[in-house]
């Protein structure tokens, strides 16, 4: 803290007038969860309330924002409840541009551009610059700073630190970090390929893994192309990996994702969307995909990306400028057998089964907002689970206040 506070005052010493052109203010937030998984799965209401003041001001021709919070993290399990109290360091990013060339540094957030991969807080460093006809972009990123149950940076299989244990403020060390990745990418943006409507995204990534478990280094070529024409909107993603581990030796993973949208005509804006995410799993000649960011593809049943397919449909709808809806549907399906693992599974069927969701979203007012979700999985729709697999359910309530 005496560190951000000294960067603070320097930043107004060396930027004059910065102090009169600063800006603050904080945002306040909850969210309650009430879900039940079945057991011996948990059945959990849990409560997140979060309090992050933020500053920016100038600095000269750059740009300086801070935000920072804690979070009190309530939760009620089957054997018992507990309460977390956890600081976090939002966003601390210095960024400008200068000709062609922009730059972000600190904690920033970064997604890679076939958003198969990474999506989140980092910290490190952005470069991007805007050639013309194509706009070149490098990013340097390190995770092991970043609070493990919202980085949700994925664990190698053989680290031995148990990342699901409790947050403890005696044991700050061992139970507050991440895994320790080092990310690098290249990537180019290119406009109006293969037609003016069209737009081409590729790139390379490594990442080095530094934790203690067996190094697990693994390099990624991905692409994106989106595509929108009048009311149709296309997207199509694919990611090819090379995982090198000592035990393994180099094997070969894919991930791919595509998606079709239209909207509708009419006083409501609406659109409609079909799409399917793909990814390998473990085979005799390949691996399971691994995505660093780790992201839950369903809200009742939680897979990831690894060793899984989804397809899905949903349909939006912004009825006023204050209130929107969405309805989805989603089928999960396994790429392999031991990937994804649940204590119903008992067969070797892929076929795992179909949830259903809806969320409503309502901003009376520009700085407060109000969330509803609610999901249902249905494993009789699927062949993998036990026949006495319960239907699972999840309900989430939150809201949002800017002061």
């Amino acid at each position: 803290m005496k560190r951000i506070i000294f960067f603070l005052l320097a930043a107004l010493l060396i930027a004059p007038g910065a102090a009169f052109a600063a800006d603050y203010g904080a945002v306040l937030s909850g969210n309650y969860l009430l879900e039940d998984l079945g057991e011996p799965l948990e059945k959990t209401n849990r409560f997140i309330g979060i309090v992050s003041p933020w500053f920016s001001a100038p600095l000269g021709e750059m740009d300086f924002y801070f935000s920072a919070g804690a979070q009190a993290d309530y939760a009620d399990y089957r054997d018992g409840d507990k309460l977390l109290y956890v600081p976090e360091l939002y966003r601390l990013e210095v960024s400008g541009t200068f000709d062609t060339l922009s730059f972000k540094a600190g904690r920033v957030f970064w997604q890679d551009p076939s958003r198969l991969i990474a999506r989140g807080r980092f910290d490190g460093v952005e470069l991007s610059i805007d050639a013309e006809d194509v706009q070149l972009g490098a990013a340097l990123l390190y995770t092991g700073f970043l609070y493990y149950d919202t980085a949700n940076i994925n664990v190698s299989p053989t680290d031995p630190k148990n990342y699901s244990a409790d947050f403890d403020w005696s044991d700050f060390a061992e139970t507050y970090f991440a895994p320790r990745r080092i990310l690098a990418a290249l990537y180019g943006d290119f406009p109006g390929f293969p037609s003016e409507r069209g737009r081409l995204h590729a790139g390379l990534m490594a990442q080095f893994d530094l934790s203690d478990a067996e190094e697990m280094h693994i390099q990624y070529l991905f692409l994106r192309h989106t595509l929108a024409y009048k009311q149709f909107d296309m997207s199509l993603a694919g990611a090819a990996q090379m995982e090198n581990t000592p035990r393994d030796g180099t094997r070969a993973g894919y991930a791919a994702s595509v998606e079709f949208g239209w909207r509708f005509d009419g006083e409501i804006k609406d659109r409609l969307a079909l799409g399917m995410k793909w990814a390998s799993g473990k085979g005799r000649d390949t691996a399971a995909f691994f995505p660093i960011v780790r992201e839950d593809l369903g809200m009742a049943i939680k897979p990831w990306l690894s060793g899984m397919t989804m397809i899905y449909a949903s349909y939006e709808a912004r009825f006023a400028p204050t209130l929107s809806a969405e309805l989805r549907g989603r089928y999960f399906l396994r790429t392999d057998t031991s990937t994804y693992f649940d204590p119903y599974i008992d067969k070797a069927s892929y076929l795992l089964g179909a949830e259903a969701g809806a969320a409503l979203v309502w901003a009376p007012f520009s700085d407060l907002s109000f969330s509803l979700a609610g999901a249902a999985f249905f494993p009789k729709t699927g062949k993998a689970m036990r026949d006495d697999a319960p239907l699972r359910w999840a309900v989430s309530l939150g809201t949002i206040f800017s002061l």
